[in-house]
């Protein structure tokens, strides 16, 4: 089993106009962005159930498009999105989320970014 800390940072832009982000094509593929809510409504969404040490648990998939091009966000980063989603629009998502539970200890980051349990 791998264990992951993934922690998100989100922000406010108040001039998007201004933001001129750098692709690190070693990074991502691409740099686009979407509608937040598009991650507690149940359009353009689609879901796999998956099972793994005895528990079921589903994927989410978004397909979105935007100027020609079509993208799909999935897996962490949609779960991510989606937690996210709920916490600004202060509602759960139209739809179902079965998640994988885990009895694993508790870490927190500490403020130099090194993980402790």
């Amino acid at each position: 089993m791998h264990l992951l800390v993934v922690v998100p940072i989100v922000g406010i832009l108040s001039d998007i106009e201004g933001f001129k982000p750098v692709l690190n094509i070693d990074e991502v593929d691409d740099i686009f962005d979407v509608p937040l809510e598009m991650f507690v409504k149940d359009e353009n969404r689609r879901s796999e159930e998956r099972e793994r040490m005895g528990q079921v648990f589903t994927i989410q998939y978004f397909d979105y498009e935007k100027e020609n091009r079509k993208y799909v966000i999935w897996g962490l980063t949609a779960r991510i999105l989606i937690h996210a989603a709920s916490i600004v629009y202060q509602r759960p998502p139209d739809f179902v989320e079965r998640r994988l539970q885990f009895n694993l200890p508790k870490y927190s980051i500490s403020s130099s970014g090194s993980a402790t349990s």
